[in-house]
């Protein structure tokens, strides 16, 4: 009889548990002998125990393994407190499925209701969530640790399974039962088994993959009781010698679909089904440093059906996709094994090979690329994903940052290094190994790992770094690389760290990890902005004339369910299309459905909704990169009906505006040319441009703090870019721009196409203007509207950067212009030398008139005057807590300006002096 668990020393509640939680453990009470898994004496036999083995006395007591399956018609309910209570094994709480599995052929197995599912309902590919491993950390429940499935759970029994050892280069082909392997001479020991595609939605999020989306917690660790390998074959009569480039042979029980075929192997086709099945080297199943295990218990007790029950092959170091579950033959052979699954499986292909080039040239059986060993690997479980952390209560505190790591081989991991600031410095982190060596000196497990923080350090701070060292010296990169089946993703781990304020208005830090496994939302790397530069096949941001265009998420593609793909549309469907929630555009007479990237479009909703309903082509073509073309393709939807499209009649009507009752000059839809009519020179490269309306009597009709796209043709070639005036609605007939010409350099040989095609414009040239666009909305008296959500704020800190100025100067324009408004406005404008500031002899005028109400401080970074009253250098912490105004809910930062300078020198110091990023908005 198993010796009675006490809890002392049990693992605390996580914090996202409490003690009501209906989830948490029951009380910890003593294992009777019984049956499990439909075995009869045989199970009663390991259950027989005298005393405790020296597993146990080491990595004991272990953490109960009765799964906690969510029932009811909304899985909100658990099984009853005295069941859970008393119940021994899984089968216990056999008549209380999991609601998902209900109808499924899995009903009989009882699951846990907090295994996040990775494939649906059906099969059961699972991993606990980071919170279950943080809690346990060493041992995990064998009911919560990671399931990888490929069909539906055997259901077997000790007395009638057994093992079939043969093959080619077996003297003595055997057939072993359950009794008789349980007889043999016993290994026991722990093993962490992690699933080949962890941490694999990351690489989804780059590109998508051929795998479903893992998280951080496909990985786990039992001690795990069986056979040595070594032993079973030594008795079938397997040789110790010449074993080089013979293998030893691993099929499981199910039968499972064929992928791809017959296959390669002409005189050993695939069928329609398959077994799953693998191989190792003989040499490696032979060495008894390796521990190759024919396993039936974990944590003391037998396997649970989806860990393989009655037994299942442990290759400790391997990958989890090479050990076996529901193990029936071991075969020695003279190669390696030509089984379906071993070839399209576990593979790591170059980054740059495709589904379709993986087929084509054969890379699946090219042996070089088979993922056997595990790779080094790290990760955070504290903090958690959207943990908040409270600063006014914790700022002179210290915080546990904690987390695993692991490697392959039986190497040690001999450090984990963690970095606060992207990785310039590493600290170390201390090692908790729980893990005794075995006889031979290898390591089979994880380490769990602390990093003392102090909380006052994590201000200013963006991300907490982690990654690992093993014996050998191998190391986490900084970056991934991305493959086809997203398997050994192992690039650092990096949480971000967010200032945010509460429900309760009080400041927090925010932690988000890159992603949330299988369908669960959240994460950085989700994000348009959250994508690497590279990995591995080319470059994912195109950087072209300082604008940025971003990948779009990864996800499978989802074509909209109200059409059929590739289908024609005549333009007066089209043209229905033209909201923010159903938004279609036309390039190149393609159709696309752009409704889901509204939100992730790096120029904002505001350029994607002035096209929707209509042919973008023209204005599509003049911004976006080739890079950005191909991404469009996830939108595709089907062609436009060419012969739907009729001739545009042209109309003279302008819209009126409703306060004033003038024309508006600006059309949303349609570009306009306006002429240029006076041209005022400021610098060698800066100048004021003022083109006329279409008459005296025309507005602009651009409200405040929106801008306009101006184009122009340009030796053939359309080019189109967004500039915001400084005039208003109030100067009729006019619109005035102030341009800076950015001319041909080391960094940019050809300068800024446009900027110098405007600074060559001469009297009576024209250029065409649309819009409005942008996310910001100025209105009046301290309300205004971001993304079309209204705001307020009695205060406005503005930072300008070169010509950046002038969205800022066109909303203080607007404040300034009516005495009723009382908004504060503190602007700190940067530039390289004197002549750069633009304006300013309007912004010292404005100073002077409106002390109350306006300020300005001006920076120089490359040259100044002796008598300079202002200051150099770049914009930092204290020139921010000097000249701005203070943090408040009242508060709001608008800035505009280089990104490097918003980056790197504004954003990070505003948020370490209490700066919520929420009220943090760049142009």
């Amino acid at each position: 009889m198993v010796a009675s668990i006490n809890t002392i020393n049990e693992p605390t509640v996580c914090e996202n548990h409490s003690k009501n939680d209906p989830f948490e453990d029951p009380p910890k009470k003593t294992i009777i002998e019984g049956t499990a898994g439909g075995a009869t004496n045989g199970v009663a036999k390991l259950e027989q125990k005298k005393e405790l083995s020296e597993c146990e006395k080491l990595y004991g007591p272990y953490p109960k393994a009765i799964p906690i399956p969510a029932i009811g018609v909304n899985g909100k309910e658990t099984p009853p407190d005295d069941v859970l209570k008393d119940a021994t094994s899984w089968m216990d709480i056999q008549n209380y499925p999991d609601y998902r599995d209900v109808g499924s052929p899995d009903e009989w197995v009882p699951r846990d209701g907090r295994l996040v599912r990775l494939t649906g309902r059906h099969p059961f590919n699972v991993e606990p969530p980071l919170a279950i491993h943080h809690k346990y950390k060493f041992i995990t429940p064998s009911s919560l640790h990671y399931v990888r499935s490929h069909g539906a759970c055997p259901r077997l029994t000790w007395d009638d399974h057994k093992i079939r050892v043969g093959g080619q280069l077996v003297a003595n082909p055997k057939e072993f039962s359950m009794d008789e392997i349980a007889a043999m001479p016993t290994r026991e020991l722990p093993v962490t088994l992690v699933c080949a595609g962890n941490r694999r939605k990351e690489q989804n999020m780059i590109r998508q993959t051929i795998g479903f989306s893992w998280g951080p917690s496909g990985v786990s660790t039992n001690v795990w009781k069986g056979v040595l390998l070594r032993d079973l074959l030594l008795q079938a009569g397997v040789s110790e010698r010449n074993m080089s480039g013979k293998h030893v042979e691993f099929i499981g029980i199910e039968d499972l679909p064929n992928k791809v075929g017959p296959g390669p192997f002409k005189d050993e086709p695939w069928g329609k089904l398959v077994k799953y099945g693998t191989s190792i080297p003989l040499g490696r199943a032979m060495n008894p440093a390796f521990d190759v295990l024919i396993a039936y218990e974990a944590n003391g007790e037998p396997l649970q059906p989806d860990h393989g029950y009655p037994v299942r092959l442990i290759i400790p170091g391997y990958i989890g996709g090479r050990m076996i579950k529901w193990l029936a033959e071991i075969n020695v052979i003279e190669h390696e094994t030509r089984n379906h699954y071993h070839y399209h499986d576990n593979r790591i292909l170059p980054p740059h090979i495709t589904a379709e080039e993986a087929l084509k040239d054969n890379w699946w059986y090219k042996p070089e690329y088979i993922f056997n060993e595990l790779n080094i690997n790290s990760a955070m479980s504290a903090p958690d994903h959207n943990e908040t952390l409270s600063i006014k209560n914790n700022i002179d505190k210290i915080y546990e940052v904690n987390g695993y790591a692991y490697s392959g081989g039986g190497r040690a991991i001999t450090r984990v290094e963690v970095s606060t600031d992207g990785g310039h410095h590493w600290e170390l982190a201390q090692i908790d190994r729980k893990e005794k060596p075995t006889e031979y000196g290898m390591y089979w497990c994880w380490i769990w790992w602390t990093f003392k923080i102090k909380v006052a350090d994590l201000i200013g701070c963006n991300e907490i770094w982690c990654r690992a060292w093993d014996e050998a010296n191998n190391c986490q990169s900084v970056h991934p690389t991305w493959n086809l089946m997203g398997m050994g993703n192992n690039h650092v781990f990096r949480i971000k760290i967010h200032l945010d304020k509460a429900a309760s208005g009080e400041h927090v830090f925010r932690f988000e990890h890159p992603t949330q496994p299988g369908q669960q939302k959240g994460g950085w790397m989700t994000k348009a902005t959250g994508k690497p530069e590279s990995a591995g096949f080319g470059r994912l941001l195109e950087v072209e004339e300082g604008e940025t265009h971003d990948v779009v998420p990864a996800n499978d593609p989802k074509p909209s369910t109200a059409i059929d793909a590739k289908k024609l549309y005549t333009m007066e469907e089209i043209e229905k299309h033209n909201t923010e929630s159903d938004a279609w555009i036309i390039v190149n007479d393609k159709v696309y459905d752009c409704t889901e990237y509204l939100e992730l479009h790096p120029g904002g909703s505001d350029s994607i909704l002035i096209n929707a309903g209509g042919d973008s082509t023209e204005d599509f073509v003049a911004i976006h990169s080739s890079k950005a073309t191909k991404m469009l393709e996830k939108f595709y939807i089907g062609d436009l009906d060419m012969s739907s499209v009729k001739e545009k009649q042209v109309s003279n009507e302008d819209k009126v505006c409703k306060k004033s009752g003038r024309p508006i000059a600006l059309d949303p839809k349609k570009k306009r040319p306006f002429k240029l009519q006076a041209k005022t020179v400021f610098s060698h490269d800066s100048f004021l441009l003022d083109f006329s309306l279409p008459s005296p009597e025309h507005i602009l009709g651009l409200p405040t703090g929106k801008h306009i796209f101006l184009s122009s043709d340009i030796n053939g070639e359309t080019v189109m870019r967004r500039y915001t005036p400084i005039s208003s609605n109030h100067d009729i007939g006019q619109v005035k721009f102030v341009i800076k010409a950015y001319r041909p350099c080391d960094r940019f040989p050809e300068g800024g196409k446009f900027s110098q095609h405007l600074d060559s414009l001469q009297i009576g040239d024209t250029i065409d203007f649309r819009g409005p666009v942008g996310e910001f909305e100025y209105l009046f008296n301290g309300k205004y509207l971001i993304d079309g959500e209204d705001h307020f704020a009695t205060k406005f800190n503005m930072i300008a950067g070169g010509t950046g100025i002038t969205p800022v100067m066109q909303i203080a324009s607007e404040i300034l212009r009516h005495p009723e408004d009382k908004t504060q406005m503190s602007l700190i404008f940067a530039c390289q030398q004197e002549t750069d500031l633009l304006m300013r002899e309007t912004l010292d005028k404005w100073a002077a008139r409106y002390p109350d109400k306006f300020k300005v401080h001006y920076v120089l970074s490359r040259k100044w005057p002796e008598n300079w009253k202002y200051s150099t250098g770049i914009v930092n912490k204290a020139l921010f807590e000097k000249e701005l105004f203070s943090a408040g809910s009242d508060v709001h930062t608008l800035m505009c300006g280089p990104p490097p300078m918003l980056d790197q020198g504004c954003t990070p110091n505003l948020i370490a002096l209490n700066h919520q990023k929420d009220r943090i908005f760049s142009f």
